[in-house]
């Protein structure tokens, strides 16, 4: 099956929201951004994880930062 630049465009503006999402979540709860707790390969995951939830994104972070932080 052949990807559409449409397609690649909107997975990577959704990646964006996640991460700023995320960090501004981090920042929120801890005063720093999300890369002084995880590197990109644990984005990455917990990225793809969040495409596989049905969870909302501001829900998932919550819940990513409450989980790192314990």
């Amino acid at each position: 099956m052949e990807t559409s630049f449409n397609e690649v465009k909107q997975l990577g503006y959704a990646r964006t929201l996640f991460i700023e999402t995320l960090s501004q979540q981090f920042i929120a709860m801890t005063g720093c951004g999300v890369y002084v707790y995880l590197n990109p390969v644990d984005l990455n995951g917990l990225f793809n994880q969040f495409l596989s939830d049905s969870m909302s994104v501001d829900t998932f972070a919550r819940q990513c930062v409450k989980n790192v932080l314990e």
